[in-house]
Order: structure tokens, then sequence, then C-alpha cells
């Protein structure tokens, strides 16, 4: 399993403090969007459980390497929820403690790896901000932690945070074209899309979604053509929330557009969509559109038991009059 390229610095930065011993015991890895934080993880613990001490990277023939990729080393702790349940709760974390009190089986370090830790209950995050003040010997522990969650300022004081960044545009692009065969506008969309992830790109571009989301624009012009946005109201039956973004994402484009030609465009393959809304519209339209629809989306995801297909109607029927429909 190979590191992804914009990981190996950050990945060389804590292997090194390892190797000169020089370790914190609790280490948080932040990032904001999907860059590849667990395999990160991954590799550092079986790096670090690896027989083959003074090496960057692990051996993966030893026998630890070997029962780590087996899932099988009795020393590397994983924490997730139990199945069926939504959170972390505070057994998990004292059944964990338990076993690492006793020395390593191998007499190596013994690790216990956190997934999400947003998934940790008040009282489990207290029962770890007791280990963490006082570990046991030759104890690390990893958290992956995402910057929308909100962390408790004593469990940060207790951790050292490695911050974790998506590449430049220029390097997730040349690491998508490695990895798929498509045309540059699709690159570039995709990973504006995903924030510059280019794990997320790559997986936006193998997906159904991404023709989906060709076929949903393709509508929209047509429903330009015809005068009638009404009629899209049934491609709104799947994947609300997705095509709520989309057109939001559009409009943005377009209020970018309206200000500067030379913008740098999201949606860099619907640049004949984005000319026709400028065409279409004045700014403040486009304010109040963006406005309608960032409405809708709360709608979705906030509201129990709300007809999901009639709250399309006024975004769709407010367009129509901004589009001089009506």
């Amino acid at each position: 399993m190979k590191i992804y390229p914009w990981l190996k610095n950050i990945y060389k930065i804590i292997i090194n403090q390892y190797l000169k011993k020089k370790l914190h015991h609790a280490i948080i890895i932040r990032s904001n969007i999907k860059i590849g934080s667990k395999k990160l993880i991954y590799l550092l613990c079986k790096k670090i459980l690896c027989k083959n001490s003074y090496t960057l990277y692990s051996c993966n023939n030893c026998k630890n390497c070997q029962l780590i990729s087996s899932k099988n080393y009795p020393d590397l702790h994983i924490i997730i929820p139990e199945s069926n349940k939504k959170n972390i709760g505070v057994d998990i974390i004292l059944k964990c403690i338990k076993k690492i009190q006793n020395t390593s089986k191998f007499g190596k370090k013994t690790i216990v790896w956190i997934k999400k830790i947003n998934l940790l209950t008040e009282s489990s995050i207290n029962s770890l901000l007791r280990i963490l003040e006082d570990p046991p010997l030759n104890t690390i522990f990893f958290l992956d932690y995402y910057n929308s969650f909100e962390l408790k300022k004593t469990l940060k004081s207790r951790c050292i945070i490695y911050n974790i960044y998506p590449p430049s545009e220029k390097n997730g692009i040349f690491w998508l074209k490695k990895k798929l065969k498509n045309n540059n506008k699709n690159f570039y969309t995709a990973i504006r899309l995903s924030e510059n992830s280019p794990i997320l790109a790559k997986k936006i571009l193998e997906s159904n979604l991404w023709n989906e989301r060709k076929i949903f624009f393709k509508k929209i012009k047509k429903s330009i053509k015809k005068k009638n946005f009404l009629r899209l109201i049934k491609f709104f039956k799947i994947n609300k929330s997705k095509k709520i973004y989309w057109i939001c994402s559009l409009i943005l484009d377009t209020i970018k557009y309206c200000y500067n030609k030379n913008s740098k465009l999201t949606n860099l393959d619907q640049k004949k969509l984005i000319k026709i809304f400028k065409k279409k519209n004045t700014l403040k339209n486009l304010y109040l559109m963006i406005n309608i629809w960032n409405k809708c989306f709360f709608y979705i995801k906030n509201i129990q038991n709300i007809n999901k297909n009639f709250i399309f109607l006024e975004p769709l029927i407010k367009m129509e009059k901004f589009f001089n429909f009506l």
C-alpha cells in the first residue's frame, strides 16, 4: 500500500520523530476533507510496529507486518462504533483501556487508533482524557479528526495535532491523470467540486453521479429552452441534496462570471450554461436564487416528514419568474 504523494512529507515528519524517540504519545491527524488520513494513520501504525526499526517505511514482510495486514496484530487496537450503534460509548473505551494496561504481547509499541473521534460520547471522552493524562508505557494514541467537528479543548491540550491538507490543484490533476483517462475540463471540474481532494475527485469521475450531473444540467438547458422549470421536479426524486448543491454551485459560478469573466469557475464543463444564466438574470436575482435553494437544502436536511417534492416548487417557480417565463 503506497502513501499518497501529498501525505509523504507529514508521514516523514512523524516517523522521524518516532525514530528519534521524540514522538508524542497522543497524536491527532486533522483534515478538512477526505484526503487519505486513514491510510496515513494505517501506514504510520504499520511502520511503528514493524520489526525493522530503522527504515522509513514498514518492510511488509516481517511477522508483525503480516499480522497487521491480516488484521490480527494483538497490540493494534482500532476503535470504531459497535455494530448498530452511532456513537463510541464509554464501554468500548473502558474495555480498550483494560486491554492496554498489560505489557504489549510482541514487545513493541501498543497503538490505539480511534477512527472517528467525533463519535465519542461525553463519558467516553472523559475516560479517554484520564488515560491520556497518564498513559501506559510504550502506548501511542492516534485520533482521526475532521475540522467540522468541534473538539474539546481538554482533549486537544493532551495531544499534538498534525494538520494535513489537499495538494495544489496542479498536483491533484497530475495524480488524477495517472489514475484515470479523461479530458482536462472534467479533471478540473471534479477537483474543484471536491475542494482539491484528488481522492474525492476520482470517486466522482468513476461514479454514476458524474453522468447524472451531466444529464441534470442538460435537463436544465432544455427547461430554459422550453421556458418551463417545473418539468425538473421529477428529476429531484433521487439525490435531492446533491442536485441542490449542483444548482447552487452553478449559480455561484454565474455570480463570479458576472464580476470577472476570467474567474476560476468550479463547473468548468458548464461554461455555456453559466453564460445562459448570466444573460437571463441580474446579479440581484442570482443572489436571491442562491438564498431560495439554500433554504430548500435546510428544509430537506433538518425537517422530518416534510413533503420533499412539494418544497421544490417554490425555487422552481421563482426561477421561472427570474428567467421571465411567467
